[in-house]
């Protein structure tokens, strides 16, 4: 069962893009406020980001003001063409959700650098994952990805933001027994933990 008072994916303004009351103050708080009791906070890296100290000891010190909440310090990086992920390799023991963030418009470049980023051992997820508008996987192809990530214990997001994966690859990953768990991708206060956008895939997963 998929758990709705958890969050896995929740940006801040430690991005460019983000509003500043997406502070990890402001968003603990409104965790707090909707009953959530996790929520991981997974902001944009790259191997060049010069504030993660700043970031990580945010989050370190809102979890010690008693917060009820269970704070997880964490990335989103992206997938790059040789199957590397964006990321500084000093900070591997934290939460990293690997994801797509360029069009590679090319099936077997995509393929292989999602497989590669999946034998990756410190990443743990997958975020907002589908085809893109040039291509789909096959049935096998999705079977073959399902055992894959299953084997390296990968988790796939289900994400409210994008509405991903799509609901073929959500099947044939449920009937192949993917580790799933819901991230809101939020990059604003009200989208934390909103999870109505995806009410479908959950009700699929959880059926």
């Amino acid at each position: 069962m998929l758990d709705l008072k958890k969050d896995y994916h929740v940006h801040s303004n430690y991005n460019d893009h983000s509003p500043q009351e997406l502070s990890i103050e402001n968003v603990t708080r409104y965790a707090e406020k909707i009953s959530l009791n996790t929520i991981a906070f997974a902001e944009h890296v790259r191997k060049t980001s010069d504030w993660i100290p700043r970031y990580l000891e945010e989050i370190d010190k809102m979890a010690s003001t008693g917060t009820k909440l269970t704070l997880i310090s964490g990335f989103e990086a992206k997938i790059l063409k040789d199957g590397t992920v964006d990321f500084p390799n000093e900070y591997e023991g934290h939460f990293l959700i690997a994801s797509f963030h360029s069009k590679y418009n090319n099936k077997r470049e995509w393929l292989s650098a999602l497989k590669s980023a999946i034998c990756l051992p410190y990443v743990k997820v997958i975020g907002h994952l589908a085809p893109e508008e040039s291509f789909d996987l096959t049935d096998g192809e999705l079977v073959e990805l399902s055992q894959l990530l299953r084997t390296n214990s990968k988790t796939v997001e289900i994400n409210a933001k994008y509405k991903r994966p799509p609901m073929k690859w959500l099947r044939i990953f449920k009937d192949n027994k993917v580790n799933f768990h819901l991230g809101s991708d939020a990059h604003k206060l009200s989208e934390v933990g909103n999870f109505e956008a995806i009410a479908n895939l959950i009700d699929y997963v959880d059926n």
